[in-house]
This record gives structure tokens, sequence and C-alpha cells, in this order.
């Protein structure tokens, strides 16, 4: 499956966006130096050092926040300790979420303490990533909401861009795009009335998804102009990244998209972003596999983007990796291995669901350990804690039961909707095959009918000329009368053929099959058609035409003695049929019983997506009411 990248963007634009230095300007060695440089130093120095490890090398950002802690202990600063417990946060946040929470709680206390609301909106917009994850989105506004007015008491610009960015993102989770875009714009706005080139790219990839603009050249090129001011800061590789992978799945041309897929594979090379190097990846082989390129799809895949989901342990991109392993060995025919992939894909997909519900307890836990400590401040401690370590453990082991059991029950539906919809599709393409296999007879029964017709009606006319009549008029008129139904014999035998249907038009059509059954078998009919009608589908009209016939064919054996009504009708972008006639009818216990021919109409009612009904008792006839659904068109005259 190609991957959506809007969600790729969604995850990775929540995380607070800290400066990146330089690699060489500090490394491990120089910071053993540390007495050359003042605290405040030493912090800058560290902060540097997690940002850029955060990622590549999490364990490693790890260290140097707790480095950064010991300095700010030394120091006795609750400003220093505030980002010194900020930046634990920071490192915490890529594996472990619940220390994450944690750290970032204590440093919004020490923040606080010291009264440093700068580094308060940052810690409070981080927290409200962390709800955001725990799908808690009303504690996560309430997070954004605080950050974003406590920048704009200190005119933090920057705070306040990225705040409105947050719950943009929140609204387009929770599908309210409505408030999603008038928060991006407001974000936007902010960002360029004081020049933040960071918050404008992102704001302005924001806005370009297909929910806001859903014209693709105006949206690539509103990822240009993202992309010209993301390059004027440092350290958004990363943003500049996905608004490439986005910009290469807007392409349809898979070398302009194969292009702006390998520009955003070698940024995240540089910064060892491995998600988004998978993701380019990914994508790559599908664009290769456009170009029937499929051993290039298949090096991809399995020899550079499942490596990188191994080595880092991303089971999410596994999953998605093998289905996508699977469509490059069906196109090369492979079908034993393609399902191989699919089963690897599933087993990756549970495994992957059970670690983020796992995930999701322990920062659960953490949020109602926080909760806990708070009560415990107000109330006895001694009695709070042996209720809320009883209440706890309920809760942990309510939640662990049900999240495996809404994974089971996903998994469940995910494998029957699966198995469902292709059913239904090769249910659907046999009644089609059938159908042409049926079209393709008559249209041979209807050559050879022409055929047979033109020579019987010469030697039945011969045959009338040798014959001595009293009355010549006699001769005349049954000469008249065989060349009549000569006539009409090859008209039906055109209807029939369906390269001959498409050269009439739909008036023509049920005009022409209405006149001939009433001459032919003596049936009358009333028929009402629109004087205009909108320019129809051939399929609807050969369908159309056919689900017709098959009922004055019925009406000719059942129902000759009484008139049979047509009503013919075209509005809201529907075309209907009204069948009634008063023949014998049937019962309903009979319907179960009837032929070919009805369930033949149910057929090619599905095969155009329409709907069809039908009424039926014996003594009071049958009434069918059909309605196909149709484009909105110019209507045009029939």
């Amino acid at each position: 499956m190609k991957t959506n990248q809007s969600q790729l963007f969604l995850l990775h634009l929540m995380v607070v966006i800290c400066l990146i230095l330089p690699k060489q300007s500090f490394t491990a060695d120089n910071f053993s130096r540390q007495d050359n440089y003042s605290v405040g130093d030493s912090l800058t120095i560290l902060d540097s050092l997690v940002n850029f490890n955060k990622v590549s090398n999490n364990p490693l950002a790890v260290k140097y926040a707790f480095k950064a802690l010991a300095v700010a202990q030394r120091s006795n600063s609750a400003e220093q300790l505030t980002n010194a417990y900020k930046l634990l946060g920071i490192a915490y946040y890529q594996n472990q979420k619940d220390s994450s929470f944690y750290y970032y709680n204590v440093a919004a206390k020490f923040a606080d303490d010291s009264h440093s609301e700068k580094q308060k909106v940052i810690i409070l917009y981080n927290l409200a990533a962390i709800y955001i994850i725990a799908n808690n989105y009303k504690m996560a506004v309430t997070f954004v909401d605080s950050s974003i007015r406590l920048a704009e008491s200190n005119n933090d610009y920057k705070g306040i861009s990225d705040g409105y960015n947050m719950l943009g993102l929140i609204k387009v989770t929770t599908h309210d795009y409505t408030n999603a875009k008038q928060h991006f714009t407001s974000a936007l706005k902010i960002a360029r009335e004081h020049l933040l080139y960071e918050q404008l790219g992102v704001a302005l990839g924001n806005l370009a998804r297909s929910q806001f603009e859903p014209d693709t050249n105006k949206a690539l090129s509103i990822q240009r102009d993202a992309l010209s001011y993301l390059r004027r800061v440092r350290g958004t590789e990363e943003e500049m990244s996905n608004i490439l992978i986005n910009m290469g799945y807007l392409y349809v041309n898979p070398d302009s998209a194969l292009f702006y897929y390998k520009s955003a594979l070698s940024l995240s090379e540089n910064a060892h972003l491995p998600t988004i190097m998978v993701g380019a990846y990914n994508n790559m082989a599908y664009s290769y596999m456009d170009k029937g390129n499929y051993a290039e799809a298949e090096v991809c895949v399995k020899d550079l983007a499942i490596p990188i989901a191994l080595k880092d342990q991303l089971s999410d991109w596994l999953s998605t990796l093998y289905d996508t392993y699977s469509d490059v060995c069906i196109k090369q025919g492979d079908l034993k291995k393609a399902l191989a992939m699919q089963k690897k894909a599933l087993k990756e997909r549970v495994y992957d669901y059970k670690q983020k519900a796992a995930e999701q307890v322990r920062l659960l836990a953490a949020q109602f350990d926080l909760q806990n400590k708070e009560l415990t401040i107000k109330n006895e401690e001694k009695k709070i804690l042996v209720q809320q370590n009883q209440l706890q453990k309920t809760e942990l082991g309510l939640a662990i039961a049900a999240l495996l059991i809404i994974i089971s029950i996903f998994v469940m539906l995910f494998l029957q909707h699966r198995n469902r919809v292709k059913f239904h599709k090769e249910k659907i393409d046999s009644a089609r095959r059938i159908i042409e296999m049926e079209e393709s007879e008559k249209g041979r029964i209807a050559r050879e009918l022409h055929d047979l017709t033109g020579q019987l009606v010469l030697g039945i006319s011969g045959m009338i000329e040798n014959i001595e009549f009293s009355e010549p008029e006699i001769k005349q008129l049954i000469n008249v009368r065989i060349k009549e139904l000569g006539t009409s014999i090859r008209r039906i035998s055109h209807r029939m053929n369906r390269a001959m249907i498409e050269h009439f038009t739909f008036s023509e059509l049920i005009t022409g099959l209405c006149l001939d059954v009433q001459k032919l078998v003596g049936l009358k009919i009333n028929f009402e058609i629109p004087d205009e009608l909108p320019e129809l589908p051939n399929e609807l009209v050969l369908h159309f035409y056919r689900i017709l016939q098959e009922l004055l064919t019925n009406a000719g054996k059942y129902a000759r003695q009484n008139p049979v009504s047509i009503v013919i009708s075209y509005q809201n972008d529907e075309l209907s049929l009204l069948y009634v006639d008063q023949g014998p009818g049937f019962s309903q216990k009979e319907k179960s019983k009837t032929g070919m021919g009805i369930l033949n109409i149910y057929e090619r009612v599905k095969l155009v997506n329409g709907k069809a009904t039908f009424k039926s008792e014996p003594g009071i006839g049958t009434r069918w009411e059909f309605s196909f659904p149709l484009e909105s068109k110019k209507a045009i005259k029939s």
C-alpha cells in the first residue's frame, strides 16, 4: 500500500523544534573540558548534543541529558534545572513516552518556581504532544491553549505559531478540517508577520494538504514555498523530507515522483531519519512498479527499506513494507511469495499493535501516577497510596485486557472486511463476464438472424410470385406483410447486437423496442420518455435496454391482454424506470423459484450501481421500479 504521508507528517511535526548546532562544533571529547565553560555555556552545549543525537543515537542523548542535570544540580538554579529536566523529556520522548511525561512535569514545576515563562511555553507544548499520543485530545488542546496564552503574554511569536500549528494537527486528527485550516492560517499569519521561516514552512506544508487544497498544481506550489522557507533554517531536514515525499506523492508521472522521493531520501540519510528513509523507499517502490521496473521496486523494499526497519525496530513500517513487497511479488507473478509476505505483514501489524498498546499503557500509568501523587499531597499519604495502588492495578489490568481485545477484534474485522471486498469484487467480475458472454452470443445470433431473414424473405416472396391468386390484391398484401416482417426482424437483430445498439440514441432504442414489440407480439404499450436527457454512458444504455427487453418479453408471454405502462424519468441526477403490467402476477413464495430472467435483471442493475425493487401478487400484476445514479451533466435533447 502506498504510504499516506500526511499521517507521517502529522506525527513528526508534534515534537518541539529545538536548536541544532553543527556536529563538528561540540563533541564528547571537547565537552569533557567543561571547566572552561560556565554553567550556562555547558547547558547550551549539552542542549545541542541532546537534540542532535535524540534520533540517531538515543541512548547517547539520554546520557547527555543526565550530564546536563548533574551540571544544573551543582548550580542549584531553578532556571537551569528547568532546562535540564526539559532536556530529559526531549531525550526520553523518542522511546519512553512515560519517562518523558514525568520529566516534562518536573520541568514545569521548576519553570513555575523560576518564573521561566518562555521555557514553560515549550514544556506545555511538549506535554500536549504526549497527550496526543495517549489519544487524550481534550487534555492536549488544554495544554496547547495554555502554551499559546502564555506565549502571547510574553510576545513569544514562535511559541504562538507553533501552538496554532499543533492545534491544527489535532483538528486534522479528529477530522475537524474547518477549524484545522483556521489554526494553520493563524500560524501562517503570525509567522509571516514576524519572519519566522521555520513556522512559515510548517504552516504552508500543512495548508498544502488535499483536505484544504484539492488542486494538485496549487498544492505543489505551496509546498515549494514551504521548502524555500525551511531551507533558511538549520535543523529542518525532517520537515523538508516530509514535504518532498508529499510532493512526490502528488505527481502522477513516476519519474517526477522518483525525483522528489530521492531528494527526500538524500536529506533523511544525512540527518539519519530512518522513518523517513523507509517511507521514501516504500513510495519509490510503487513508482518503479508504475514504470514496470519490478526488479528495482523489489530492491527498494527488500534490500533497502526492510533492513533499515529491522535495524531500528520499526514494526509499524515493517507491516507496510511487507504489504508493498507482496504487491511487487504479485506484479512479478509470484503469488506464493506474495501470500508469504502478506502473512509477515499481518504478523508485524499485530506485533506493532501490541507494542503501541504497551506504550499506551505505560503512558496512561504515568499520567495516573502523576494524578495519584497530586492527590497524595492533599490527603493522608498512606490511605491514598493504598487506594490508588489498588485502583491503578485494576485499571492497568483492564486497560491491557481491553487493548488486547480491541486489537484482536480489529484484526478479525480487518480480515473479514478484506475478504468481503474481495468476494464482492469477484462476484461483480463474474457477473460482468457472464453478461459479456451473453452479449457476444446475442450478437452472433443477431448476425445469423439477419442473414437468414433476408434469404427467407426472398424465398417466400419467390414462392408467392409463382402462386396464382384469384384476387391480385391479396397477393400484393401478402408480399407487403412479408417484407414488413423481414424489416421488423432485421431491426430486432440490430438491437440484439451490442455494436448496433451503440449507433442509436437512447430515445430511438426505447421507442423502437416498444414499437417492435407492439407490432410483433400485439402487446399494447403506453410509454413515456423525457424530451431531454443527459448524456448516458454506453454501459448504462446497454443494460437499461436489456432490462426493458426482458420485462417486455415476460409481458408478451403472460400479460398480453392488458396494456403495459412504462415511464422513464430523469430527476436529481438519477434516471428512473417504472414498469407496470396487469398480468397474472405471482406470490412471494414463488419469488425464490423465478427463472434466470429476473436474476439477470438484478445482475445488470448491480453492474451499473443501480437499485431495483418489484412487487407482484396473484391477480394484481407486476410492478418494477428502477433507479440509476448519474454524474451531473448538462441535459441534452434525446
